[in-house]
């Protein structure tokens, strides 16, 4: 009898492909392939007499079914903690957009894929861009690659998804192992993680087209260049109109990246990014009158002939060094630059100061802005991970250090003198942006940041430990308020989690952040802003029956917030609090590989606690108190019908205050959106529907401090075509 290992009896036969690749091809040639029993280390192959070939066994392999195709649900992100570190062991609720899931639902923004994730307010960048995301009713922050870019408006968002494999979101501060630029996130931190060069070549091209004139072709390939390098680039443009009147838009990413195996421990990524964005601004309707009906929901509130588009530009390069000493010590360098231009100009009405004339409440004065807004920051971070087993438990230890320099500057030319009027209820668009404002209006910041942090985590038995703490020396600079400030900051953070049943933890944690008070104008000197979280709940983690998620219920302060001087009215004093407490579940079902289904919900109690003008109790702006999201994805795995998949979806919010202190309320609404896809050989056709009720709803925010709303896209359907490589 000859006994061959395991591996050389599977390289006889099609196994030596990837799993998931054999069952592609399975899939492609319409031929059954059995996964059934498992494998043992070798097998047996009876030997014949004379000079008769060996017969050979027939191997059947079994695994999980998850291990098969692409998944909705991820179970692990190393967001988190910075290590690769199962979900259900992290002490914090920790949400993962998986690359599936972003392709299945055909989400092309940022905003488009928040919504898988509770308790999380997008914002869309393409038609209010200045505004930010919110996590658990607090403002969050935008981070590529673990590493920072400053700010915290839509205007970070990633121009396109193409490239990206997975967005994390961390809910409440995260402070211990991020902060850069003006400080940590006060309440979360979305991290979009980027697809990697691969050695095994591959990849797609496709087309997208559809409502309003939508042209989006993109694309994203990789293979090896060498056999020590290996290479990605992935890119996307698109043209498109708008359901606003007058706006129209384009943009474009380019996303080259190269991976080098310098030595069999060492390994060496570069990347670069480099994105484009371009839309005539829109600044909103007045919340009241546009919510009474009084006013066209589409019009445009501007002076649109010769008004520039505003543009927003941003590069990264980075580079990502790992040496592996051994299997239990790695040492990680990463550096970044990030530099961001924005050229704004915009046209808008503002009631509080140049009102309509009482006998055409319609009809505003219309006044042009413009801002001319750059940012360069430098980052760097170099932690040591070490795996020992000491004083009873398995600790993952990992000691860090990071340095931000950030330059941040505005300069706006405003004239104060309108250059016409619109009536809003019946707009013809006759008025003309005119000449650019001087730039005399200045804010001029820099801030450096210099931390140390290290962090525990340790498993004993059922029980996993995480505690981890910061030191933060942040220099904040800011010249026109003749603030030169130098903070030091010790942030902790704690939290355990503790497996009662195989695939089921219960946690609790508690955390704190810090960031400088960004355009704060007060007769003192400014104090950070500050945030603690604490939250407990229930992971879940049941892979036999396909059920995962979090469900958390939390407790979020934010404190030092900036509150109008009662003694001086031109100037704030940081006396302010706001609260959130709420509860939230993230849950995801996949009883078997044909079958997703995604439900999220969040209660949000968001308010104002302590305020000198602001009446206690106000709900904080755009946060709402019931939101959630339920949606399905079916597959068609064998049959005549083999490669077809659909699905459907629905957002909903209850209604949501526009501002502070609150004056005036947008109503909740739900919105429907559906895909239908078939895929072939290597081609798939894709259809994809938004708010196919065609709901006629708004959108709450801000422009220039005044209450204003945007219409949601009305209902709209798109086609793709893709092709493999």
């Amino acid at each position: 009898m000859l006994r061959l290992p395991l591996v050389a009896a599977t390289s006889l036969a099609t196994f030596a492909l990837p799993l998931h690749a054999q069952e592609t091809k399975a899939a492609n040639t319409q031929t059954p392939v059995e996964f059934v029993a498992d494998m043992d280390a070798t097998h047996e192959i009876p030997t014949g007499s004379g000079t008769e070939a060996p017969s050979l066994p027939v191997i059947r392999i079994s695994g999980s079914r998850y291990h098969f195709r692409e998944s909705d649900t991820a179970l692990e992100s190393r967001a988190a903690t910075r290590t690769d570190t199962p979900l259900i062991e992290v002490a914090q609720s920790v949400q993962v957009i998986p690359r599936n899931l972003i392709e299945e639902q055909d989400a092309r923004t940022l905003a488009d894929a928040l919504v898988n994730v509770s308790g999380v307010i997008p914002s869309q960048p393409e038609e209010n861009g200045f505004v930010g995301n919110i996590v658990r009713g607090f403002p969050a922050e935008i981070y590529m690659d673990g590493m920072p870019m400053y700010g915290m408006s839509a205007s970070n968002s990633p121009t396109s998804l193409v490239g990206v494999e997975q967005i994390d979101v961390l809910k409440g501060p995260a402070s211990t192992l991020y902060g850069g630029g003006i400080g940590s996130p006060l309440g979360g931190l979305i991290n979009i993680e980027s697809e990697r060069p691969s050695s095994d070549a591959g990849g797609y091209v496709a087309m997208r087209t559809g409502s309003y004139g939508t042209v989006n072709p993109y694309f994203d390939l990789t293979g090896p260049l060498t056999s020590a390098i290996n290479a990605r680039l992935a890119g996307e443009y698109q043209s498109n109109g708008s359901w606003i009147d007058k706006v129209k838009g384009e943009r474009w990413s380019l996303k080259p990246s190269f991976s080098f195996q310098l030595d069999p421990k060492t390994t060496l990524l570069v990347q670069g990014q480099f994105n484009h964005s371009s839309q005539l601004e829109y600044s909103g309707l007045p919340a009241a009158q546009a919510l009474a009906g009084q006013l066209d929901r589409y019009a445009f509130p501007g002076a649109p002939i010769g008004q520039p588009r505003t543009t927003i530009d941003n590069q990264l390069a980075t580079a990502e060094l790992k040496h592996k000493f051994n299997d239990n010590l790695q040492l990680t360098v990463t550096g970044r630059y990030y530099h961001s231009s924005i050229p704004e100009y915009g046209s808008f009405v503002y009631p509080d100061a140049y009102p309509p004339d009482a006998a055409t409440p319609t009809t505003y004065p219309i006044l042009p802005l413009n801002m001319q807004t750059s940012t360069w920051e430098a980052t760097f971070d170099a932690n040591l991970m070490a795996t020992v087993n000491v004083l009873g438990g398995r600790h993952v230890l990992l000691a860090g250090v990071d340095y931000d320099h950030t330059d941040f500057s505005s300069d706006m030319g405003f004239s104060g003198v309108p250059v016409g009027s619109i009536n809003l209820a019946q707009p013809v668009y006759n008025l003309a942006f005119g000449s650019l404002a001087p730039l005399s209006l200045t804010q001029t910041d820099r801030y450096q940041t210099i931390a140390a942090y290290i962090q525990d985590q340790a498993t004993y038995g059922r029980l996993h430990l995480t505690g981890s703490l910061r030191y933060t020396q942040l220099n904040f600079r800011e010249t026109e308020q003749a603030t030169n400030q130098t903070y030091h900051r010790v942030s902790p953070r704690v939290g355990a989690s503790f497996d009662v049943a195989p695939g089921v933890a219960v946690y609790a944690a508690y955390a704190t952040a810090f960031r400088a008070a960004f355009g704060y104008v007060g007769l003192q000197p400014p104090q950070p802003e500050t945030s603690r979280n604490i939250e407990a709940g229930l992971k879940l983690a049941l892979k036999q029956i396909g059920l995962s998620g979090t469900i958390a219920v939390f407790d979020q302060t934010r404190n030092n917030v900036a509150t109008p001087d009662p003694d001086n009215p031109l100037y704030s004093i940081q006396t302010g609090q706001q609260r959130a407490r709420g509860f939230e579940t993230d849950l995801v079902w996949e009883p078997v590989p044909a079958l997703s289904l995604l439900v999220n919900y969040a209660y949000t109690n968001a308010k104002v606690t302590q305020d000198n003008s602001i009446p206690l109790g106000d709900t904080l702006a755009r946060v709402p108190k019931n939101s959630g999201r339920v949606a399905f994805r079916y597959r068609v795995r064998d049959g005549v019908a083999q490669g077809l998949s659909f699905g459907a979806g629905v957002t909903a919010y209850s209604a949501r205050e526009v501002t502070l202190p609150n004056t005036v309320s947008v109503p909740g609404y739900a919105v429907f959106d559906a895909q239908l896809a078939y895929t072939f050989d290597r081609y798939t056709i894709a259809l994809s529907g938004v708010n196919l009720t065609n709901r006629r709803v708004y959108e709450p925010y801000e422009y220039l401090s005044f209450p204003v709303v945007m219409p949601i896209q009305p209902r709209s359907v798109y086609l793709t075509l893709k092709a493999q490589i």
